[in-house]
């Protein structure tokens, strides 16, 4: 399986810069989640990609403590794949 690296920012290797990213998609989606409740708007619930982003910003900011957690998996590798459900 092909896997994309669109790494075109120095920013996007810093772990909390990536959280912060994490962050505002994560209250960018909750917002539109209240809406969709509020409003009954009937619209798909993202639910995936918010489990996806929490999960990556659990192991960014066990990273930005402990360098050595989760050895296998480099922050630009979770960098790319942030920038990806980032720009949906």
């Amino acid at each position: 399986m092909l896997s994309s690296r669109p790494l075109d920012c120095v920013q996007c290797s810093n772990a909390l810069s990536l959280i912060s990213k994490i962050d505002c998609k994560l209250a960018e989606l909750a917002k539109a989640e209240y809406n969709n409740i509020i409003f009954a708007l009937n619209k798909c619930i993202q639910d995936v990609q918010i489990g996806d982003l929490l999960n990556y910003k659990r192991i960014l900011t066990y990273k930005s403590v402990n360098p050595d957690y989760a050895c296998e998996v480099s922050v630009n590798a979770i960098a790319s794949r942030v920038k990806i459900l980032v720009n949906r």
